[in-house]
């Protein structure tokens, strides 16, 4: 496989695990050079997955980083011990129209579990960040806007399902102390906490896979392709529960006009919208739960 004549040979690099390096050519150009994207899978509040991203991004001197993030979520980029701690009114800040809700459920969840975690949960992408702005680099935040997420989620879900699912929530909200939290969190190594929450509640819930992964895997495929004819190295930090649907959709036709397709509103789409909000959001708080069960098996 050839690659830019400007580009140094990467294919010497030592990759963590779990990661993968993957090629492709830039759309519209199939006899031009194959572009080289390390694609990195973290555990969200690893010290070890913190460690991989800095070192890879050195190895590789990517000239763009992608993370797993969206605009709607780039606060997550300035999280901070100290942004936590202030956050004791979410409530009225919600109320306010200062903070969405996805933004106050987490940094509910991260009051509740905070201290206990030597890494804030999101850290590996302020490494990246960081790494990124220290040699140069362009960051782009490559994942689905979380608000169609949420939208073709709820549209996914029956009425019946729909109330189980946030009853289940609402019982089932319990958070692990801090041991578990730190003992499970080491230990995922070929996944992330949230996507294997996702996965525990999709036993129940079998059509939440399609919008929460399945189709994120389509859409941060479809958003390295079109780095393809930008950059010639790049690294993509992402949930390790998201490495084999990006493997599995590498070389597949996406077609990302139907990924983006929002749901028709009906009146009770729209009495139901403030709770579909609150349900992504509580899948963080499905992580924690996730976390408990793992660290008990």
């Amino acid at each position: 496989m050839s690659s830019s004549a400007e580009s140094p040979e990467k294919s010497d690099i030592d990759l963590p695990v779990p990661a993968c390096a993957l090629k492709c050519r830039e759309p519209g150009n199939p006899f031009g050079p194959e572009q080289t994207f390390y694609v990195l899978g973290t555990a969200h509040i690893s010290s070890a997955s913190c460690q991989d991203v800095e070192k890879l991004i050195r190895a590789v001197q990517p000239q763009i980083v992608m993370l797993e993030l969206c605009p709607e979520r780039k606060q997550m980029l300035t999280l901070s011990k100290a942004d936590m701690a202030s956050n004791k009114d979410l409530w009225q800040l919600w109320r306010r129209g200062e903070a969405p809700m996805v933004t106050c459920m987490y940094s509910w969840l991260l009051s509740q579990v905070g201290d206990s975690l030597n890494v804030l949960p999101g850290e590996e992408f302020r490494v990246a960040l960081r790494e990124a702005q220290v040699m140069g680099a362009k960051v782009v935040l490559g994942d689905r806007p979380v608000h169609v997420t949420i939208a073709r989620l709820w549209a996914a879900l029956s009425l019946y399902e729909k109330t189980k699912f946030i009853w289940q929530m609402l019982v089932t909200g319990l958070l692990p102390d801090s041991k578990g939290i730190s003992e499970t969190v080491e230990s995922l190594k070929e996944t992330d906490v949230l996507t294997e929450a996702i996965k525990e509640m999709g036993q129940q819930f079998p059509k939440m896979i399609q919008p929460l992964i399945d189709e994120r895997d389509q859409y941060m495929v479809w958003t390295m392709r079109r780095l393809a004819c930008h950059a010639s190295r790049v690294v993509a930090v992402v949930g390790a529960g998201h490495l084999p649907g990006i493997r599995e959709h590498w070389d597949a036709d996406i077609q990302v006009d139907d990924l983006m397709v929002m749901p028709q509103r009906s009146v009770a789409s729209r009495v139901w919208r403030g709770t579909a909000t609150l349900t992504f959001a509580g899948l963080a708080v499905g992580a924690a739960v996730y976390m408990v069960r793992a660290a008990r098996r």
